[in-house]
Protein backbone atom coordinates (compact mmCIF):
# COMPACT_ATOMS: atom_id res chain seq x y z
CA UNK A 1 0.00 0.00 0.00
CA UNK A 2 1.57 3.31 -1.06
CA UNK A 3 1.43 6.51 1.31
CA UNK A 4 -0.26 9.55 0.73
CA UNK A 5 2.46 12.73 0.77
CA UNK A 6 1.66 15.61 2.68
CA UNK A 7 -0.10 17.78 -0.30
CA UNK A 8 -2.39 14.82 -0.74
CA UNK A 9 -3.64 14.74 2.77
CA UNK A 10 -4.45 18.98 2.56
CA UNK A 11 -6.30 18.04 -0.07
CA UNK A 12 -8.38 15.83 1.44
CA UNK A 13 -8.78 18.82 3.78
CA UNK A 14 -9.72 21.25 1.56
CA UNK A 15 -12.11 18.25 -0.25
CA UNK A 16 -13.84 18.01 2.95
CA UNK A 17 -14.26 21.96 3.12
CA UNK A 18 -16.35 21.44 -0.11
CA UNK A 19 -13.73 22.90 -2.49
CA UNK A 20 -13.43 21.78 -6.25
CA UNK A 21 -10.40 20.61 -8.01
CA UNK A 22 -9.58 24.03 -9.33
CA UNK A 23 -9.08 25.68 -5.77
CA UNK A 24 -7.30 22.98 -4.31
CA UNK A 25 -4.36 22.98 -7.18
CA UNK A 26 -4.57 26.46 -6.50
CA UNK A 27 -3.90 26.72 -2.99
CA UNK A 28 -1.49 23.82 -3.04
CA UNK A 29 0.63 25.10 -5.81
CA UNK A 30 -0.19 22.23 -8.26
CA UNK A 31 -2.17 21.90 -11.28
CA UNK A 32 -5.51 21.04 -11.30
CA UNK A 33 -5.24 17.37 -13.56
CA UNK A 34 -2.46 16.05 -10.53
CA UNK A 35 -6.09 16.43 -8.45
CA UNK A 36 -8.15 14.43 -10.80
CA UNK A 37 -5.30 11.70 -10.51
CA UNK A 38 -5.39 11.32 -6.83
CA UNK A 39 -9.37 11.11 -6.84
CA UNK A 40 -8.85 8.28 -9.25
CA UNK A 41 -6.31 6.26 -7.10
CA UNK A 42 -7.36 3.74 -4.60
CA UNK A 43 -5.03 4.58 -1.84
CA UNK A 44 -6.56 8.23 -2.25
CA UNK A 45 -9.95 7.59 -2.33
CA UNK A 46 -9.54 5.13 0.78
CA UNK A 47 -8.26 7.96 3.24
CA UNK A 48 -10.56 10.46 1.64
CA UNK A 49 -13.46 7.63 2.85
CA UNK A 50 -11.97 7.59 6.42
CA UNK A 51 -11.39 11.27 6.82
CA UNK A 52 -14.88 12.13 5.63
CA UNK A 53 -15.89 9.21 8.34
CA UNK A 54 -14.22 10.96 10.79
CA UNK A 55 -15.26 13.97 9.87
CA UNK A 56 -19.13 13.04 10.08
CA UNK A 57 -18.38 11.50 13.44
CA UNK A 58 -16.71 14.62 14.68
CA UNK A 59 -20.14 16.71 13.67
CA UNK A 60 -22.89 14.13 14.31
CA UNK A 61 -23.45 15.29 18.19
CA UNK A 62 -24.22 18.81 16.77
CA UNK A 63 -26.22 16.93 13.86
CA UNK A 64 -28.26 15.27 16.10
CA UNK A 65 -28.97 18.80 18.10
CA UNK A 66 -30.03 19.89 14.77
CA UNK A 67 -32.44 17.08 14.36
CA UNK A 68 -34.50 17.61 18.19
CA UNK A 69 -34.19 21.47 17.17
CA UNK A 70 -36.47 20.75 13.72
CA UNK A 71 -38.71 18.19 15.67
CA UNK A 72 -39.49 20.67 18.45
CA UNK A 73 -39.55 24.22 17.10
CA UNK A 74 -40.81 23.35 13.60
CA UNK A 75 -43.00 20.57 14.95
CA UNK A 76 -41.90 18.11 12.27
CA UNK A 77 -43.65 14.21 13.00
CA UNK A 78 -41.28 12.78 10.83
CA UNK A 79 -37.98 13.95 12.78
CA UNK A 80 -39.23 13.35 15.97
CA UNK A 81 -40.21 10.00 14.49
CA UNK A 82 -36.72 9.43 13.26
CA UNK A 83 -35.56 10.24 16.73
CA UNK A 84 -37.40 7.69 18.41
CA UNK A 85 -36.25 5.55 16.34
CA UNK A 86 -32.43 6.19 16.59
CA UNK A 87 -33.21 6.16 20.71
CA UNK A 88 -34.85 2.47 20.09
CA UNK A 89 -38.24 4.16 21.27
CA UNK A 90 -40.55 3.37 18.44
CA UNK A 91 -40.07 0.72 16.00
CA UNK A 92 -42.73 -0.37 13.49
CA UNK A 93 -42.75 -3.96 14.78
CA UNK A 94 -46.62 -4.36 16.22
CA UNK A 95 -46.66 -7.66 18.46
CA UNK A 96 -50.20 -9.37 19.27
CA UNK A 97 -50.02 -10.78 22.39
CA UNK A 98 -51.54 -14.41 21.42
CA UNK A 99 -52.64 -15.39 24.99
CA UNK A 100 -55.07 -12.64 25.26
CA UNK A 101 -56.70 -13.30 21.73
CA UNK A 102 -57.17 -16.92 22.33
CA UNK A 103 -58.36 -18.69 25.86
CA UNK A 104 -59.23 -22.14 25.73
CA UNK A 105 -58.87 -22.62 22.31
CA UNK A 106 -61.43 -19.52 21.42
CA UNK A 107 -60.90 -16.48 20.00
CA UNK A 108 -61.69 -13.78 22.15
CA UNK A 109 -63.09 -11.27 19.78
CA UNK A 110 -62.97 -8.30 22.30
CA UNK A 111 -59.62 -9.14 22.76
CA UNK A 112 -58.76 -8.83 19.01
CA UNK A 113 -60.81 -4.84 18.57
CA UNK A 114 -59.38 -4.21 21.82
CA UNK A 115 -55.92 -4.79 19.95
CA UNK A 116 -56.96 -2.68 16.61
CA UNK A 117 -58.55 0.02 18.94
CA UNK A 118 -55.15 0.56 20.38
CA UNK A 119 -53.12 0.49 17.64
CA UNK A 120 -55.34 2.82 16.06
CA UNK A 121 -54.81 5.24 19.11
CA UNK A 122 -51.15 4.94 18.90
CA UNK A 123 -51.33 5.61 14.09
CA UNK A 124 -53.81 8.58 15.41
CA UNK A 125 -51.07 9.82 18.44
CA UNK A 126 -48.42 9.70 15.85
CA UNK A 127 -50.21 11.72 13.05
CA UNK A 128 -51.49 14.40 15.43
CA UNK A 129 -48.24 15.77 15.51
CA UNK A 130 -48.27 19.18 14.42
CA UNK A 131 -46.05 20.20 11.43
Amino acid sequence: MRYLNENQYKAIGLLLEGKKNIEIAEELGIHRNTVTNWLKEDSFQAELRKAATRHGQHRLGELVEKMYSTAINEGSAAMAKLLLQMQGMLTDKVSVDQTIIKKDGLINYDAIDDEIAAFAKRLEDETDIKH
